[in-house]
């Protein structure tokens, strides 16, 4: 919930936008909180301004180059510690049963209408 003392800000909803668009879309930000969008430092540096970068997601060096960003323009960039760590793993494991139990394959054959007898393989011992 908004106070009347909070800080300004605006919300801008553009998964697509191209980097050399952001100095526009960042005039006057202290802040940007991005998901999965390119920060290249030659952009950057057209974000006069600009002092933080929240990057929401994993794998923000896939975007962007946190130490030279903050080297050639003063920008911070935060990630979020964990993010994403217990959905990761619990994909892991529900990927390492369908294997070890042939869910793929019985689900297609399902689907076409046959019944597969497949041996499955028990993951108790495994590790």
């Amino acid at each position: 919930m908004l106070r009347p003392d909070d800080p300004a800000f605006a919300i801008n909803l553009q998964p697509d936008i191209a980097p050399e668009d952001l100095p526009a879309r960042l005039a006057g930000a202290e802040i940007a909180v991005m998901d999965h969008t390119a920060l290249p430092v030659d952009v950057a540096r057209a974000c006069t301004g600009l002092r933080h970068v929240v990057f929401l997601g994993t794998g923000a060096r896939s975007y962007m180059d946190p130490e030279a960003l903050r080297a050639a323009c003063g920008v911070t960039v935060h990630t979020i510690k964990g993010y994403g760590d217990t959905a990761v793993a619990e994909c892991a494991f529900a990927l390492m049963w369908a294997a070890a139990r042939g869910l793929p394959e019985m689900d297609r054959a399902m689907r076409a209408g046959r019944w597969l007898r497949t041996e499955a393989i028990q993951l108790t011992g495994k590790t």
